[in-house]
């Protein structure tokens, strides 16, 4: 059995159209969401948005970015909530374009109550853009990041005492790979898988904690030029939501893998016309694993899956 609610629904949208949505734990049965709403993507009105979540429900939305923030008269992507243990972060994009992007960010020391003022990443770093960064075994923290302005390319920011290191992913096929989603191995490799616009889900390696990247490669998972997110649970296998077509946005699946490999599609959540898309998938502190994701660019929309025996069947 799963459990499903709106963070916003078509009634309650503040706005006429929302993408996009982020997730974080911000302390034990608390989550926060966001995503960027407006008039339509791109356009000039759209911002970044939130909401909170405990003891079962959901809080109206509220407004994160504004004009008055300094944010200026440009539409707002993609936003990356990260909680780092100390400060809760929240990462966007602003542009006309995913070409003309420019990274910025936000801090919040009580759990997303209120917010710092709007600060920019330095030249060549955009930070998260679309899934949330990972704390590696060795504390380095690692922001999975891409730019389409000279083609779609995967890189990765590392954050680390001496600054931030930007390491780029060849894509000699061309695969045409952004928005990468970081899986970790018992042995201290680290995964991730990517969208791409060549039909399948693309994925890339690296043997030294980041510092290095394999060439990338298509795996065989269909994927119909949308977003994914993916996962390691605290028993160290790995879940995928993911649209299990080569065209359209709809069915939204998940699916399970014991070597980020070989994957099982175990569970459908959305099916039917429309779409439904770019989820986002965190497990808490509890092993309840969330998901949120876009419901027909209307609502933002919530699932909740327990893990139910030790094969990892959910509900």
């Amino acid at each position: 059995m799963h459990s499903k609610t709106y963070v916003v629904s078509a009634d309650d949208l503040p706005t006429r159209s929302c993408h996009a949505a982020t997730l974080t734990e911000v302390a034990p049965g608390r989550l926060m969401a966001a995503w960027f709403g407006g008039s339509q993507e791109g356009q000039r009105d759209v911002r970044i948005w939130g909401a909170h979540y405990q003891q079962g429900q959901w809080s109206a939305p509220v407004l994160l970015t504004d004009f008055s923030s300094g944010t200026g008269d440009e539409a707002h992507w993609n936003p990356v909530l990260f909680n780092t243990g100390k400060e809760l972060n929240l990462h966007f994009r602003m542009g006309e374009s995913p070409r003309l992007w420019r990274g910025f960010y936000m801090t919040s020391s009580d759990q997303g109550k209120s917010w710092s003022s709007v600060q920019s990443h330095q030249d060549g770093f955009l930070g998260p853009v679309r899934n949330k960064p990972v704390i590696l075994p060795d504390e380095r923290l690692i922001y999975p990041s891409s730019t389409e302005h000279q083609g779609w390319k995967v890189h990765f920011e590392l954050q680390q005492p001496q600054g931030p290191l930007r390491v780029d992913v060849h894509d000699p096929q061309i695969l045409g790979a952004i928005q990468p989603a970081i899986l970790t191995h018992p042995d201290g490799r680290v995964q991730a898988l990517c969208r791409t616009h060549s039909g399948l889900i693309a994925e890339t390696w690296s043997l030294d904690h980041g510092l290095s990247w394999s060439e990338m490669q298509p795996t065989g998972l269909p994927n119909p030029n949308s977003g994914i997110d993916a996962i390691t649970l605290h028993s160290g296998k790995h879940l995928l939501v993911y649209n299990p077509v080569v065209a359209g946005r709809t069915p939204l699946a998940v699916a399970l893998s014991d070597d980020g490999i070989d994957w099982q599609q175990v569970m459908i959540l959305e099916d039917g016309d429309g779409e439904f898309s770019y989820p986002a998938v965190i497990e808490d502190s509890e092993g309840i694993i969330h998901i949120v994701y876009t419901w027909q660019r209307k609502a933002i929309r919530h699932v909740q899956l327990y893990v139910i025996d030790e094969q990892e069947q959910l509900r």
